[in-house]
């Protein structure tokens, strides 16, 4: 994923990696936590974790994860699109540059969807 962003951002992140893994600190408990504010900026209950995005990604073209990607305010999708596969990533921004703005109708029937897509799968496993 650190492939995927500037030089200059994937050197920072290094460098914050590598203090952090010097303090010893437990942070596969901590990530979580740490991330859930950082990369939804909502609560769980209205919007997707990381992990239900990754997946809708897989699950869906680029245009519709595209639209998902384009009804939540606040999201990084710059984040976002560095955890899909160059491809997927290009045909995703390349369909985001397009979309026009959405009426607010459609911007919850498309969150509900993505939601119950993401609940669906999860009452499934």
């Amino acid at each position: 994923m650190l492939e995927r962003l500037p030089g200059s951002s994937a050197a920072a992140i290094r460098k914050l990696i590598r203090e952090l893994e010097a303090m010893k600190l437990p942070l596969a408990e901590l990530a979580p936590a740490l991330l859930a504010d950082e990369v939804l900026g909502i609560t769980a209950n209205t919007s997707l974790n990381l992990d239900q995005l990754l997946d809708l990604s897989e699950r869906l073209p680029p245009p519709w994860f595209a639209r998902v990607l384009s009804v939540w305010v606040g999201l990084d999708r710059d984040f976002c699109l560095a955890t899909l596969d160059r491809k997927m990533a290009a045909d995703v921004r390349k369909e985001l540059e397009r979309l026009p703005t959405l009426p607010s109708s459609l911007v919850e029937a498309l969150r509900a969807q993505a939601l119950a897509m993401a609940m669906a799968k999860k009452e499934a496993a």
